[in-house]
């Protein structure tokens, strides 16, 4: 009568605590080739046979010679493992040697937080606006990424499909972390910083007050005009200054005017985000015809 006989089979069991946010499950993964599994997998060995006892199952791993099998295998390191497994009954049958090819992967992934638009940092503190695209990349050299997880402020976690955009202005947290296709969860990266979309104020002041004339300023050619502007944010960058329709261009520090006629001074500043203020603008005439004068005589009877 022919023997039948069960071929050994391999399970594999993995162990992982109860999952602390999305994604965290440890998992086995296949991409089409070979199985991927995280450390705390262990691979369990069981064989039958349909006549006579089961004696014994053997294997080797990684090429080493044949020893009993007795409990779970587990891996310690990284990488391709090879395991060749087989079993023996009590009549001394041996069943085909069969060859198990796994990669263990116990590293989360790599990432990393970008900023695509107007950042800028200062003491420690980064700053951005309505136009900044946070862009966030993972990457996982064995099992490969499967999924990204971002949490903007008290939100919720949220699986991580496109940029993201933080439109409403002041104090904001980013919150993210990477899982691979076993499992393996990257550390929480925490990214803080300021949205600021409002551009810097800006005054044009002159140091001596203007003489007024049928609703126009007039004044000396010996004025001063000094443009102050303030942002307190990310803090001003530049100031430019027109005059007379002229080219914007920086301005350094206080000057005159000293042309008779009619003149237009105009200023804008922008801070260190880019944002832009909205043009200011003086307008006066710079008077130096000096009074004419009469002298009058009278005699007396």
């Amino acid at each position: 009568m022919k023997k039948g006989w069960w071929a050994v089979i391999i399970t594999l069991f993995i162990l992982a605590a109860a999952p602390i946010l999305t994604g965290q499950e440890k998992r086995i993964y296949n991409d089409g080739v070979i199985d991927y599994v995280p450390l705390s997998a262990s691979f369990v060995l069981e064989a039958w046979d349909s006549e006579s006892l089961l004696e014994t199952i053997q294997y080797s791993i990684d090429g080493s010679p044949l020893r009993e099998y007795e409990e779970p295998l587990t891996f310690s390191t990284e990488g391709r493992h090879i395991i060749v497994y087989r079993a023996l009954d009590s009549t001394g049958n041996i069943s085909n040697e069969r060859i198990y090819s796994v990669i263990v992967d116990g590293t989360p992934p790599d990432g990393l937080v970008s900023v695509d638009g107007p950042v800028y940092k200062k003491g420690g503190k980064f700053y951005l606006t309505r136009e900044s695209i946070i862009v966030i990349w993972a990457e996982d050299n064995l099992s490969g990424v499967d999924s990204v997880w971002v949490k903007i402020d008290d939100r919720d976690y949220m699986a991580y499909e496109k940029p993201v955009v933080i439109s409403e202005e002041g104090f904001h947290t980013a919150k993210t972390y990477a899982v691979d296709n076993v499992g393996n969860r990257s550390t929480e990266f925490t990214v803080t910083g300021y949205v600021d979309n409002t551009p810097p104020e800006v005054n044009i002041l002159n140091k001596n007050p203007f003489t007024k004339m049928d609703n126009d300023n007039y004044t000396n050619r010996d004025n001063e005009y000094t443009v102050v502007a303030s942002d307190e944010i990310s803090g001003t960058r530049n100031i430019f200054i027109s005059l007379d329709g002229s080219d914007w261009m920086l301005y350094s520090s206080s000057f005159k005017v000293q042309e008779p006629g009619f003149h237009s001074v105009k200023a804008k500043a922008s801070d260190n985000l880019g944002n832009e203020s909205e043009p200011t603008e003086i307008m006066f005439n710079v008077d130096i015809v000096p009074p004419n004068t009469t002298l009058g005589t009278s005699i007396g009877e």
